[in-house]
């Protein structure tokens, strides 16, 4: 498998501000994941514990997998190993539990071009 350009959870800077945190529960926690499309090991072994009020940036050169990685939170993509649990929900093929999570789950991207076949409204 290639490694270049490949980003590993060294990598992404993650900052977590501790603004309002009122609670010790997880709100989002990655063990181990990673992500390859094709050969090319995209993420590695990203671990990452967020705690229910924190907010955190996540910030790295173009093309480490800031995003990547913020799709498979989502689930808009699919990681290959590891868990990611979003408040108590492992994210598997459960679309039941994907959606659930979608319907609390808010992320805001750089760009606003997520989906970029529709409007900001839509």
């Amino acid at each position: 498998m290639s490694t270049e350009n490949a980003v590993s959870a060294e990598d992404l800077k993650v900052n977590a501000g501790k603004m309002h945190v009122s609670t010790t529960d997880v709100a989002i926690d990655i063990v181990g994941m990673h992500k390859w499309y094709g050969e090319f090991h995209v993420l590695k072994d990203i671990n990452l514990k967020v705690m229910r009020g924190e907010r955190i940036v996540i910030c790295g050169p173009s093309g480490s997998g800031k995003s990547t990685m913020i799709r498979c939170i989502n689930r808009l993509e699919e990681h290959q190993k590891g868990k990611i649990i979003v408040d108590g929900k492992e994210l598997t093929n459960d679309l039941k539990k994907i959606d659930e999570v979608r319907r609390e789950v808010g992320m805001v991207f750089q760009h606003f071009n997520l989906f970029p076949h529709l409007t900001i409204l839509e």
